[in-house]
């Protein structure tokens, strides 16, 4: 081999020195950065898994506050037509006392008007025979006596207290 021009020795020690390097080189350099690698693609693996967690999480949680949005408009649309129901019964039942009230307020008055009427209606017949009674008496004083005065003013009075039940009824 040396007419090739390599020298043995210098092949061997090359041979030991490339051993030596690759087994510093394993040893110290390839396993600590294939371990750093390693421990990275865990780190990167963990932190992808729970980022997935969080997204399916938060999915989760968008959509239980999409259904928790739900129901509480369901129940808000139930207490309001049960609040709307609630307040036409109310209605309903105001406009009933009102009703009421009003043919109580009717009936009283019709009563108090019939009252007055009646009232107006015997006071102007008192003044009627009043004044029928006087007439009857200055136009008779002069031309009749006691007792035919007394006469004539009583058929009068039975008179028109006769009329009187004919034009009531």
């Amino acid at each position: 081999m040396e007419s090739l021009g390599i020298d043995i020795k210098l092949l061997i020690a090359q041979l030991i020195n490339f051993s030596i390097f690759f087994f510093i080189v394993k040893k110290f350099i390839a396993k600590p950065f294939t371990s750093f690698l390693k421990s990275e693609k865990d780190k990167d693996e963990d932190k992808n898994r729970l980022l997935d967690k969080l997204k399916k999480s938060e999915e989760t949680a968008v959509i239980n506050e999409k259904k928790m949005r739900e129901k509480v408009k369901k129940e808000l649309d139930v207490i309001f037509s049960q609040s709307k129901k609630e307040a036409q019964e109310m209605r309903a039942e105001l406009i009933k006392q009102a009703e009421k009230d009003a043919l109580e307020i009717r009936d009283k008055n019709n009563k108090l008007l019939s009252e007055e009427k009646d009232a107006l209606y015997r006071e102007v017949k008192n003044k009627i025979v009043e004044t029928s009674l006087m007439i009857v008496e200055k136009a008779l004083k002069e031309s009749l006596d006691e007792a035919s005065r007394k006469q004539v003013t009583n058929y009068i009075i039975k008179n028109y207290q006769g009329k009187q039940k004919a034009y009531e009824n």
